[in-house]
């Protein structure tokens, strides 16, 4: 349980980098980390911490799925 606690320290402190100090996720929000071994989405859900963790290494495409605008990436 160790690493995963150490996973979910990481993927907050690249959120308050990305978007600021006072960033928390909210009902609704989700992030999501792509380390060594595995992903974890982090949510939050009707005020509680959902965790979903997949292990494995993710497959991954050359592919736009056009999510973000322009200027955002």
């Amino acid at each position: 349980m160790e690493a995963i606690s150490k996973a979910m320290e990481m993927m907050q402190k690249a959120m308050k980098e990305e978007y600021g100090e006072d960033a928390k996720l909210e009902d609704g929000d989700s992030i999501t980390g792509v380390f060594n071994d595995g992903v974890m989405t982090m949510s939050l859900e009707n005020g509680e911490l959902k965790l979903d963790i997949k292990a494995g290494t993710p497959y991954k495409f050359d592919f736009n799925l056009n999510l973000v605008e322009k200027g955002e990436e």
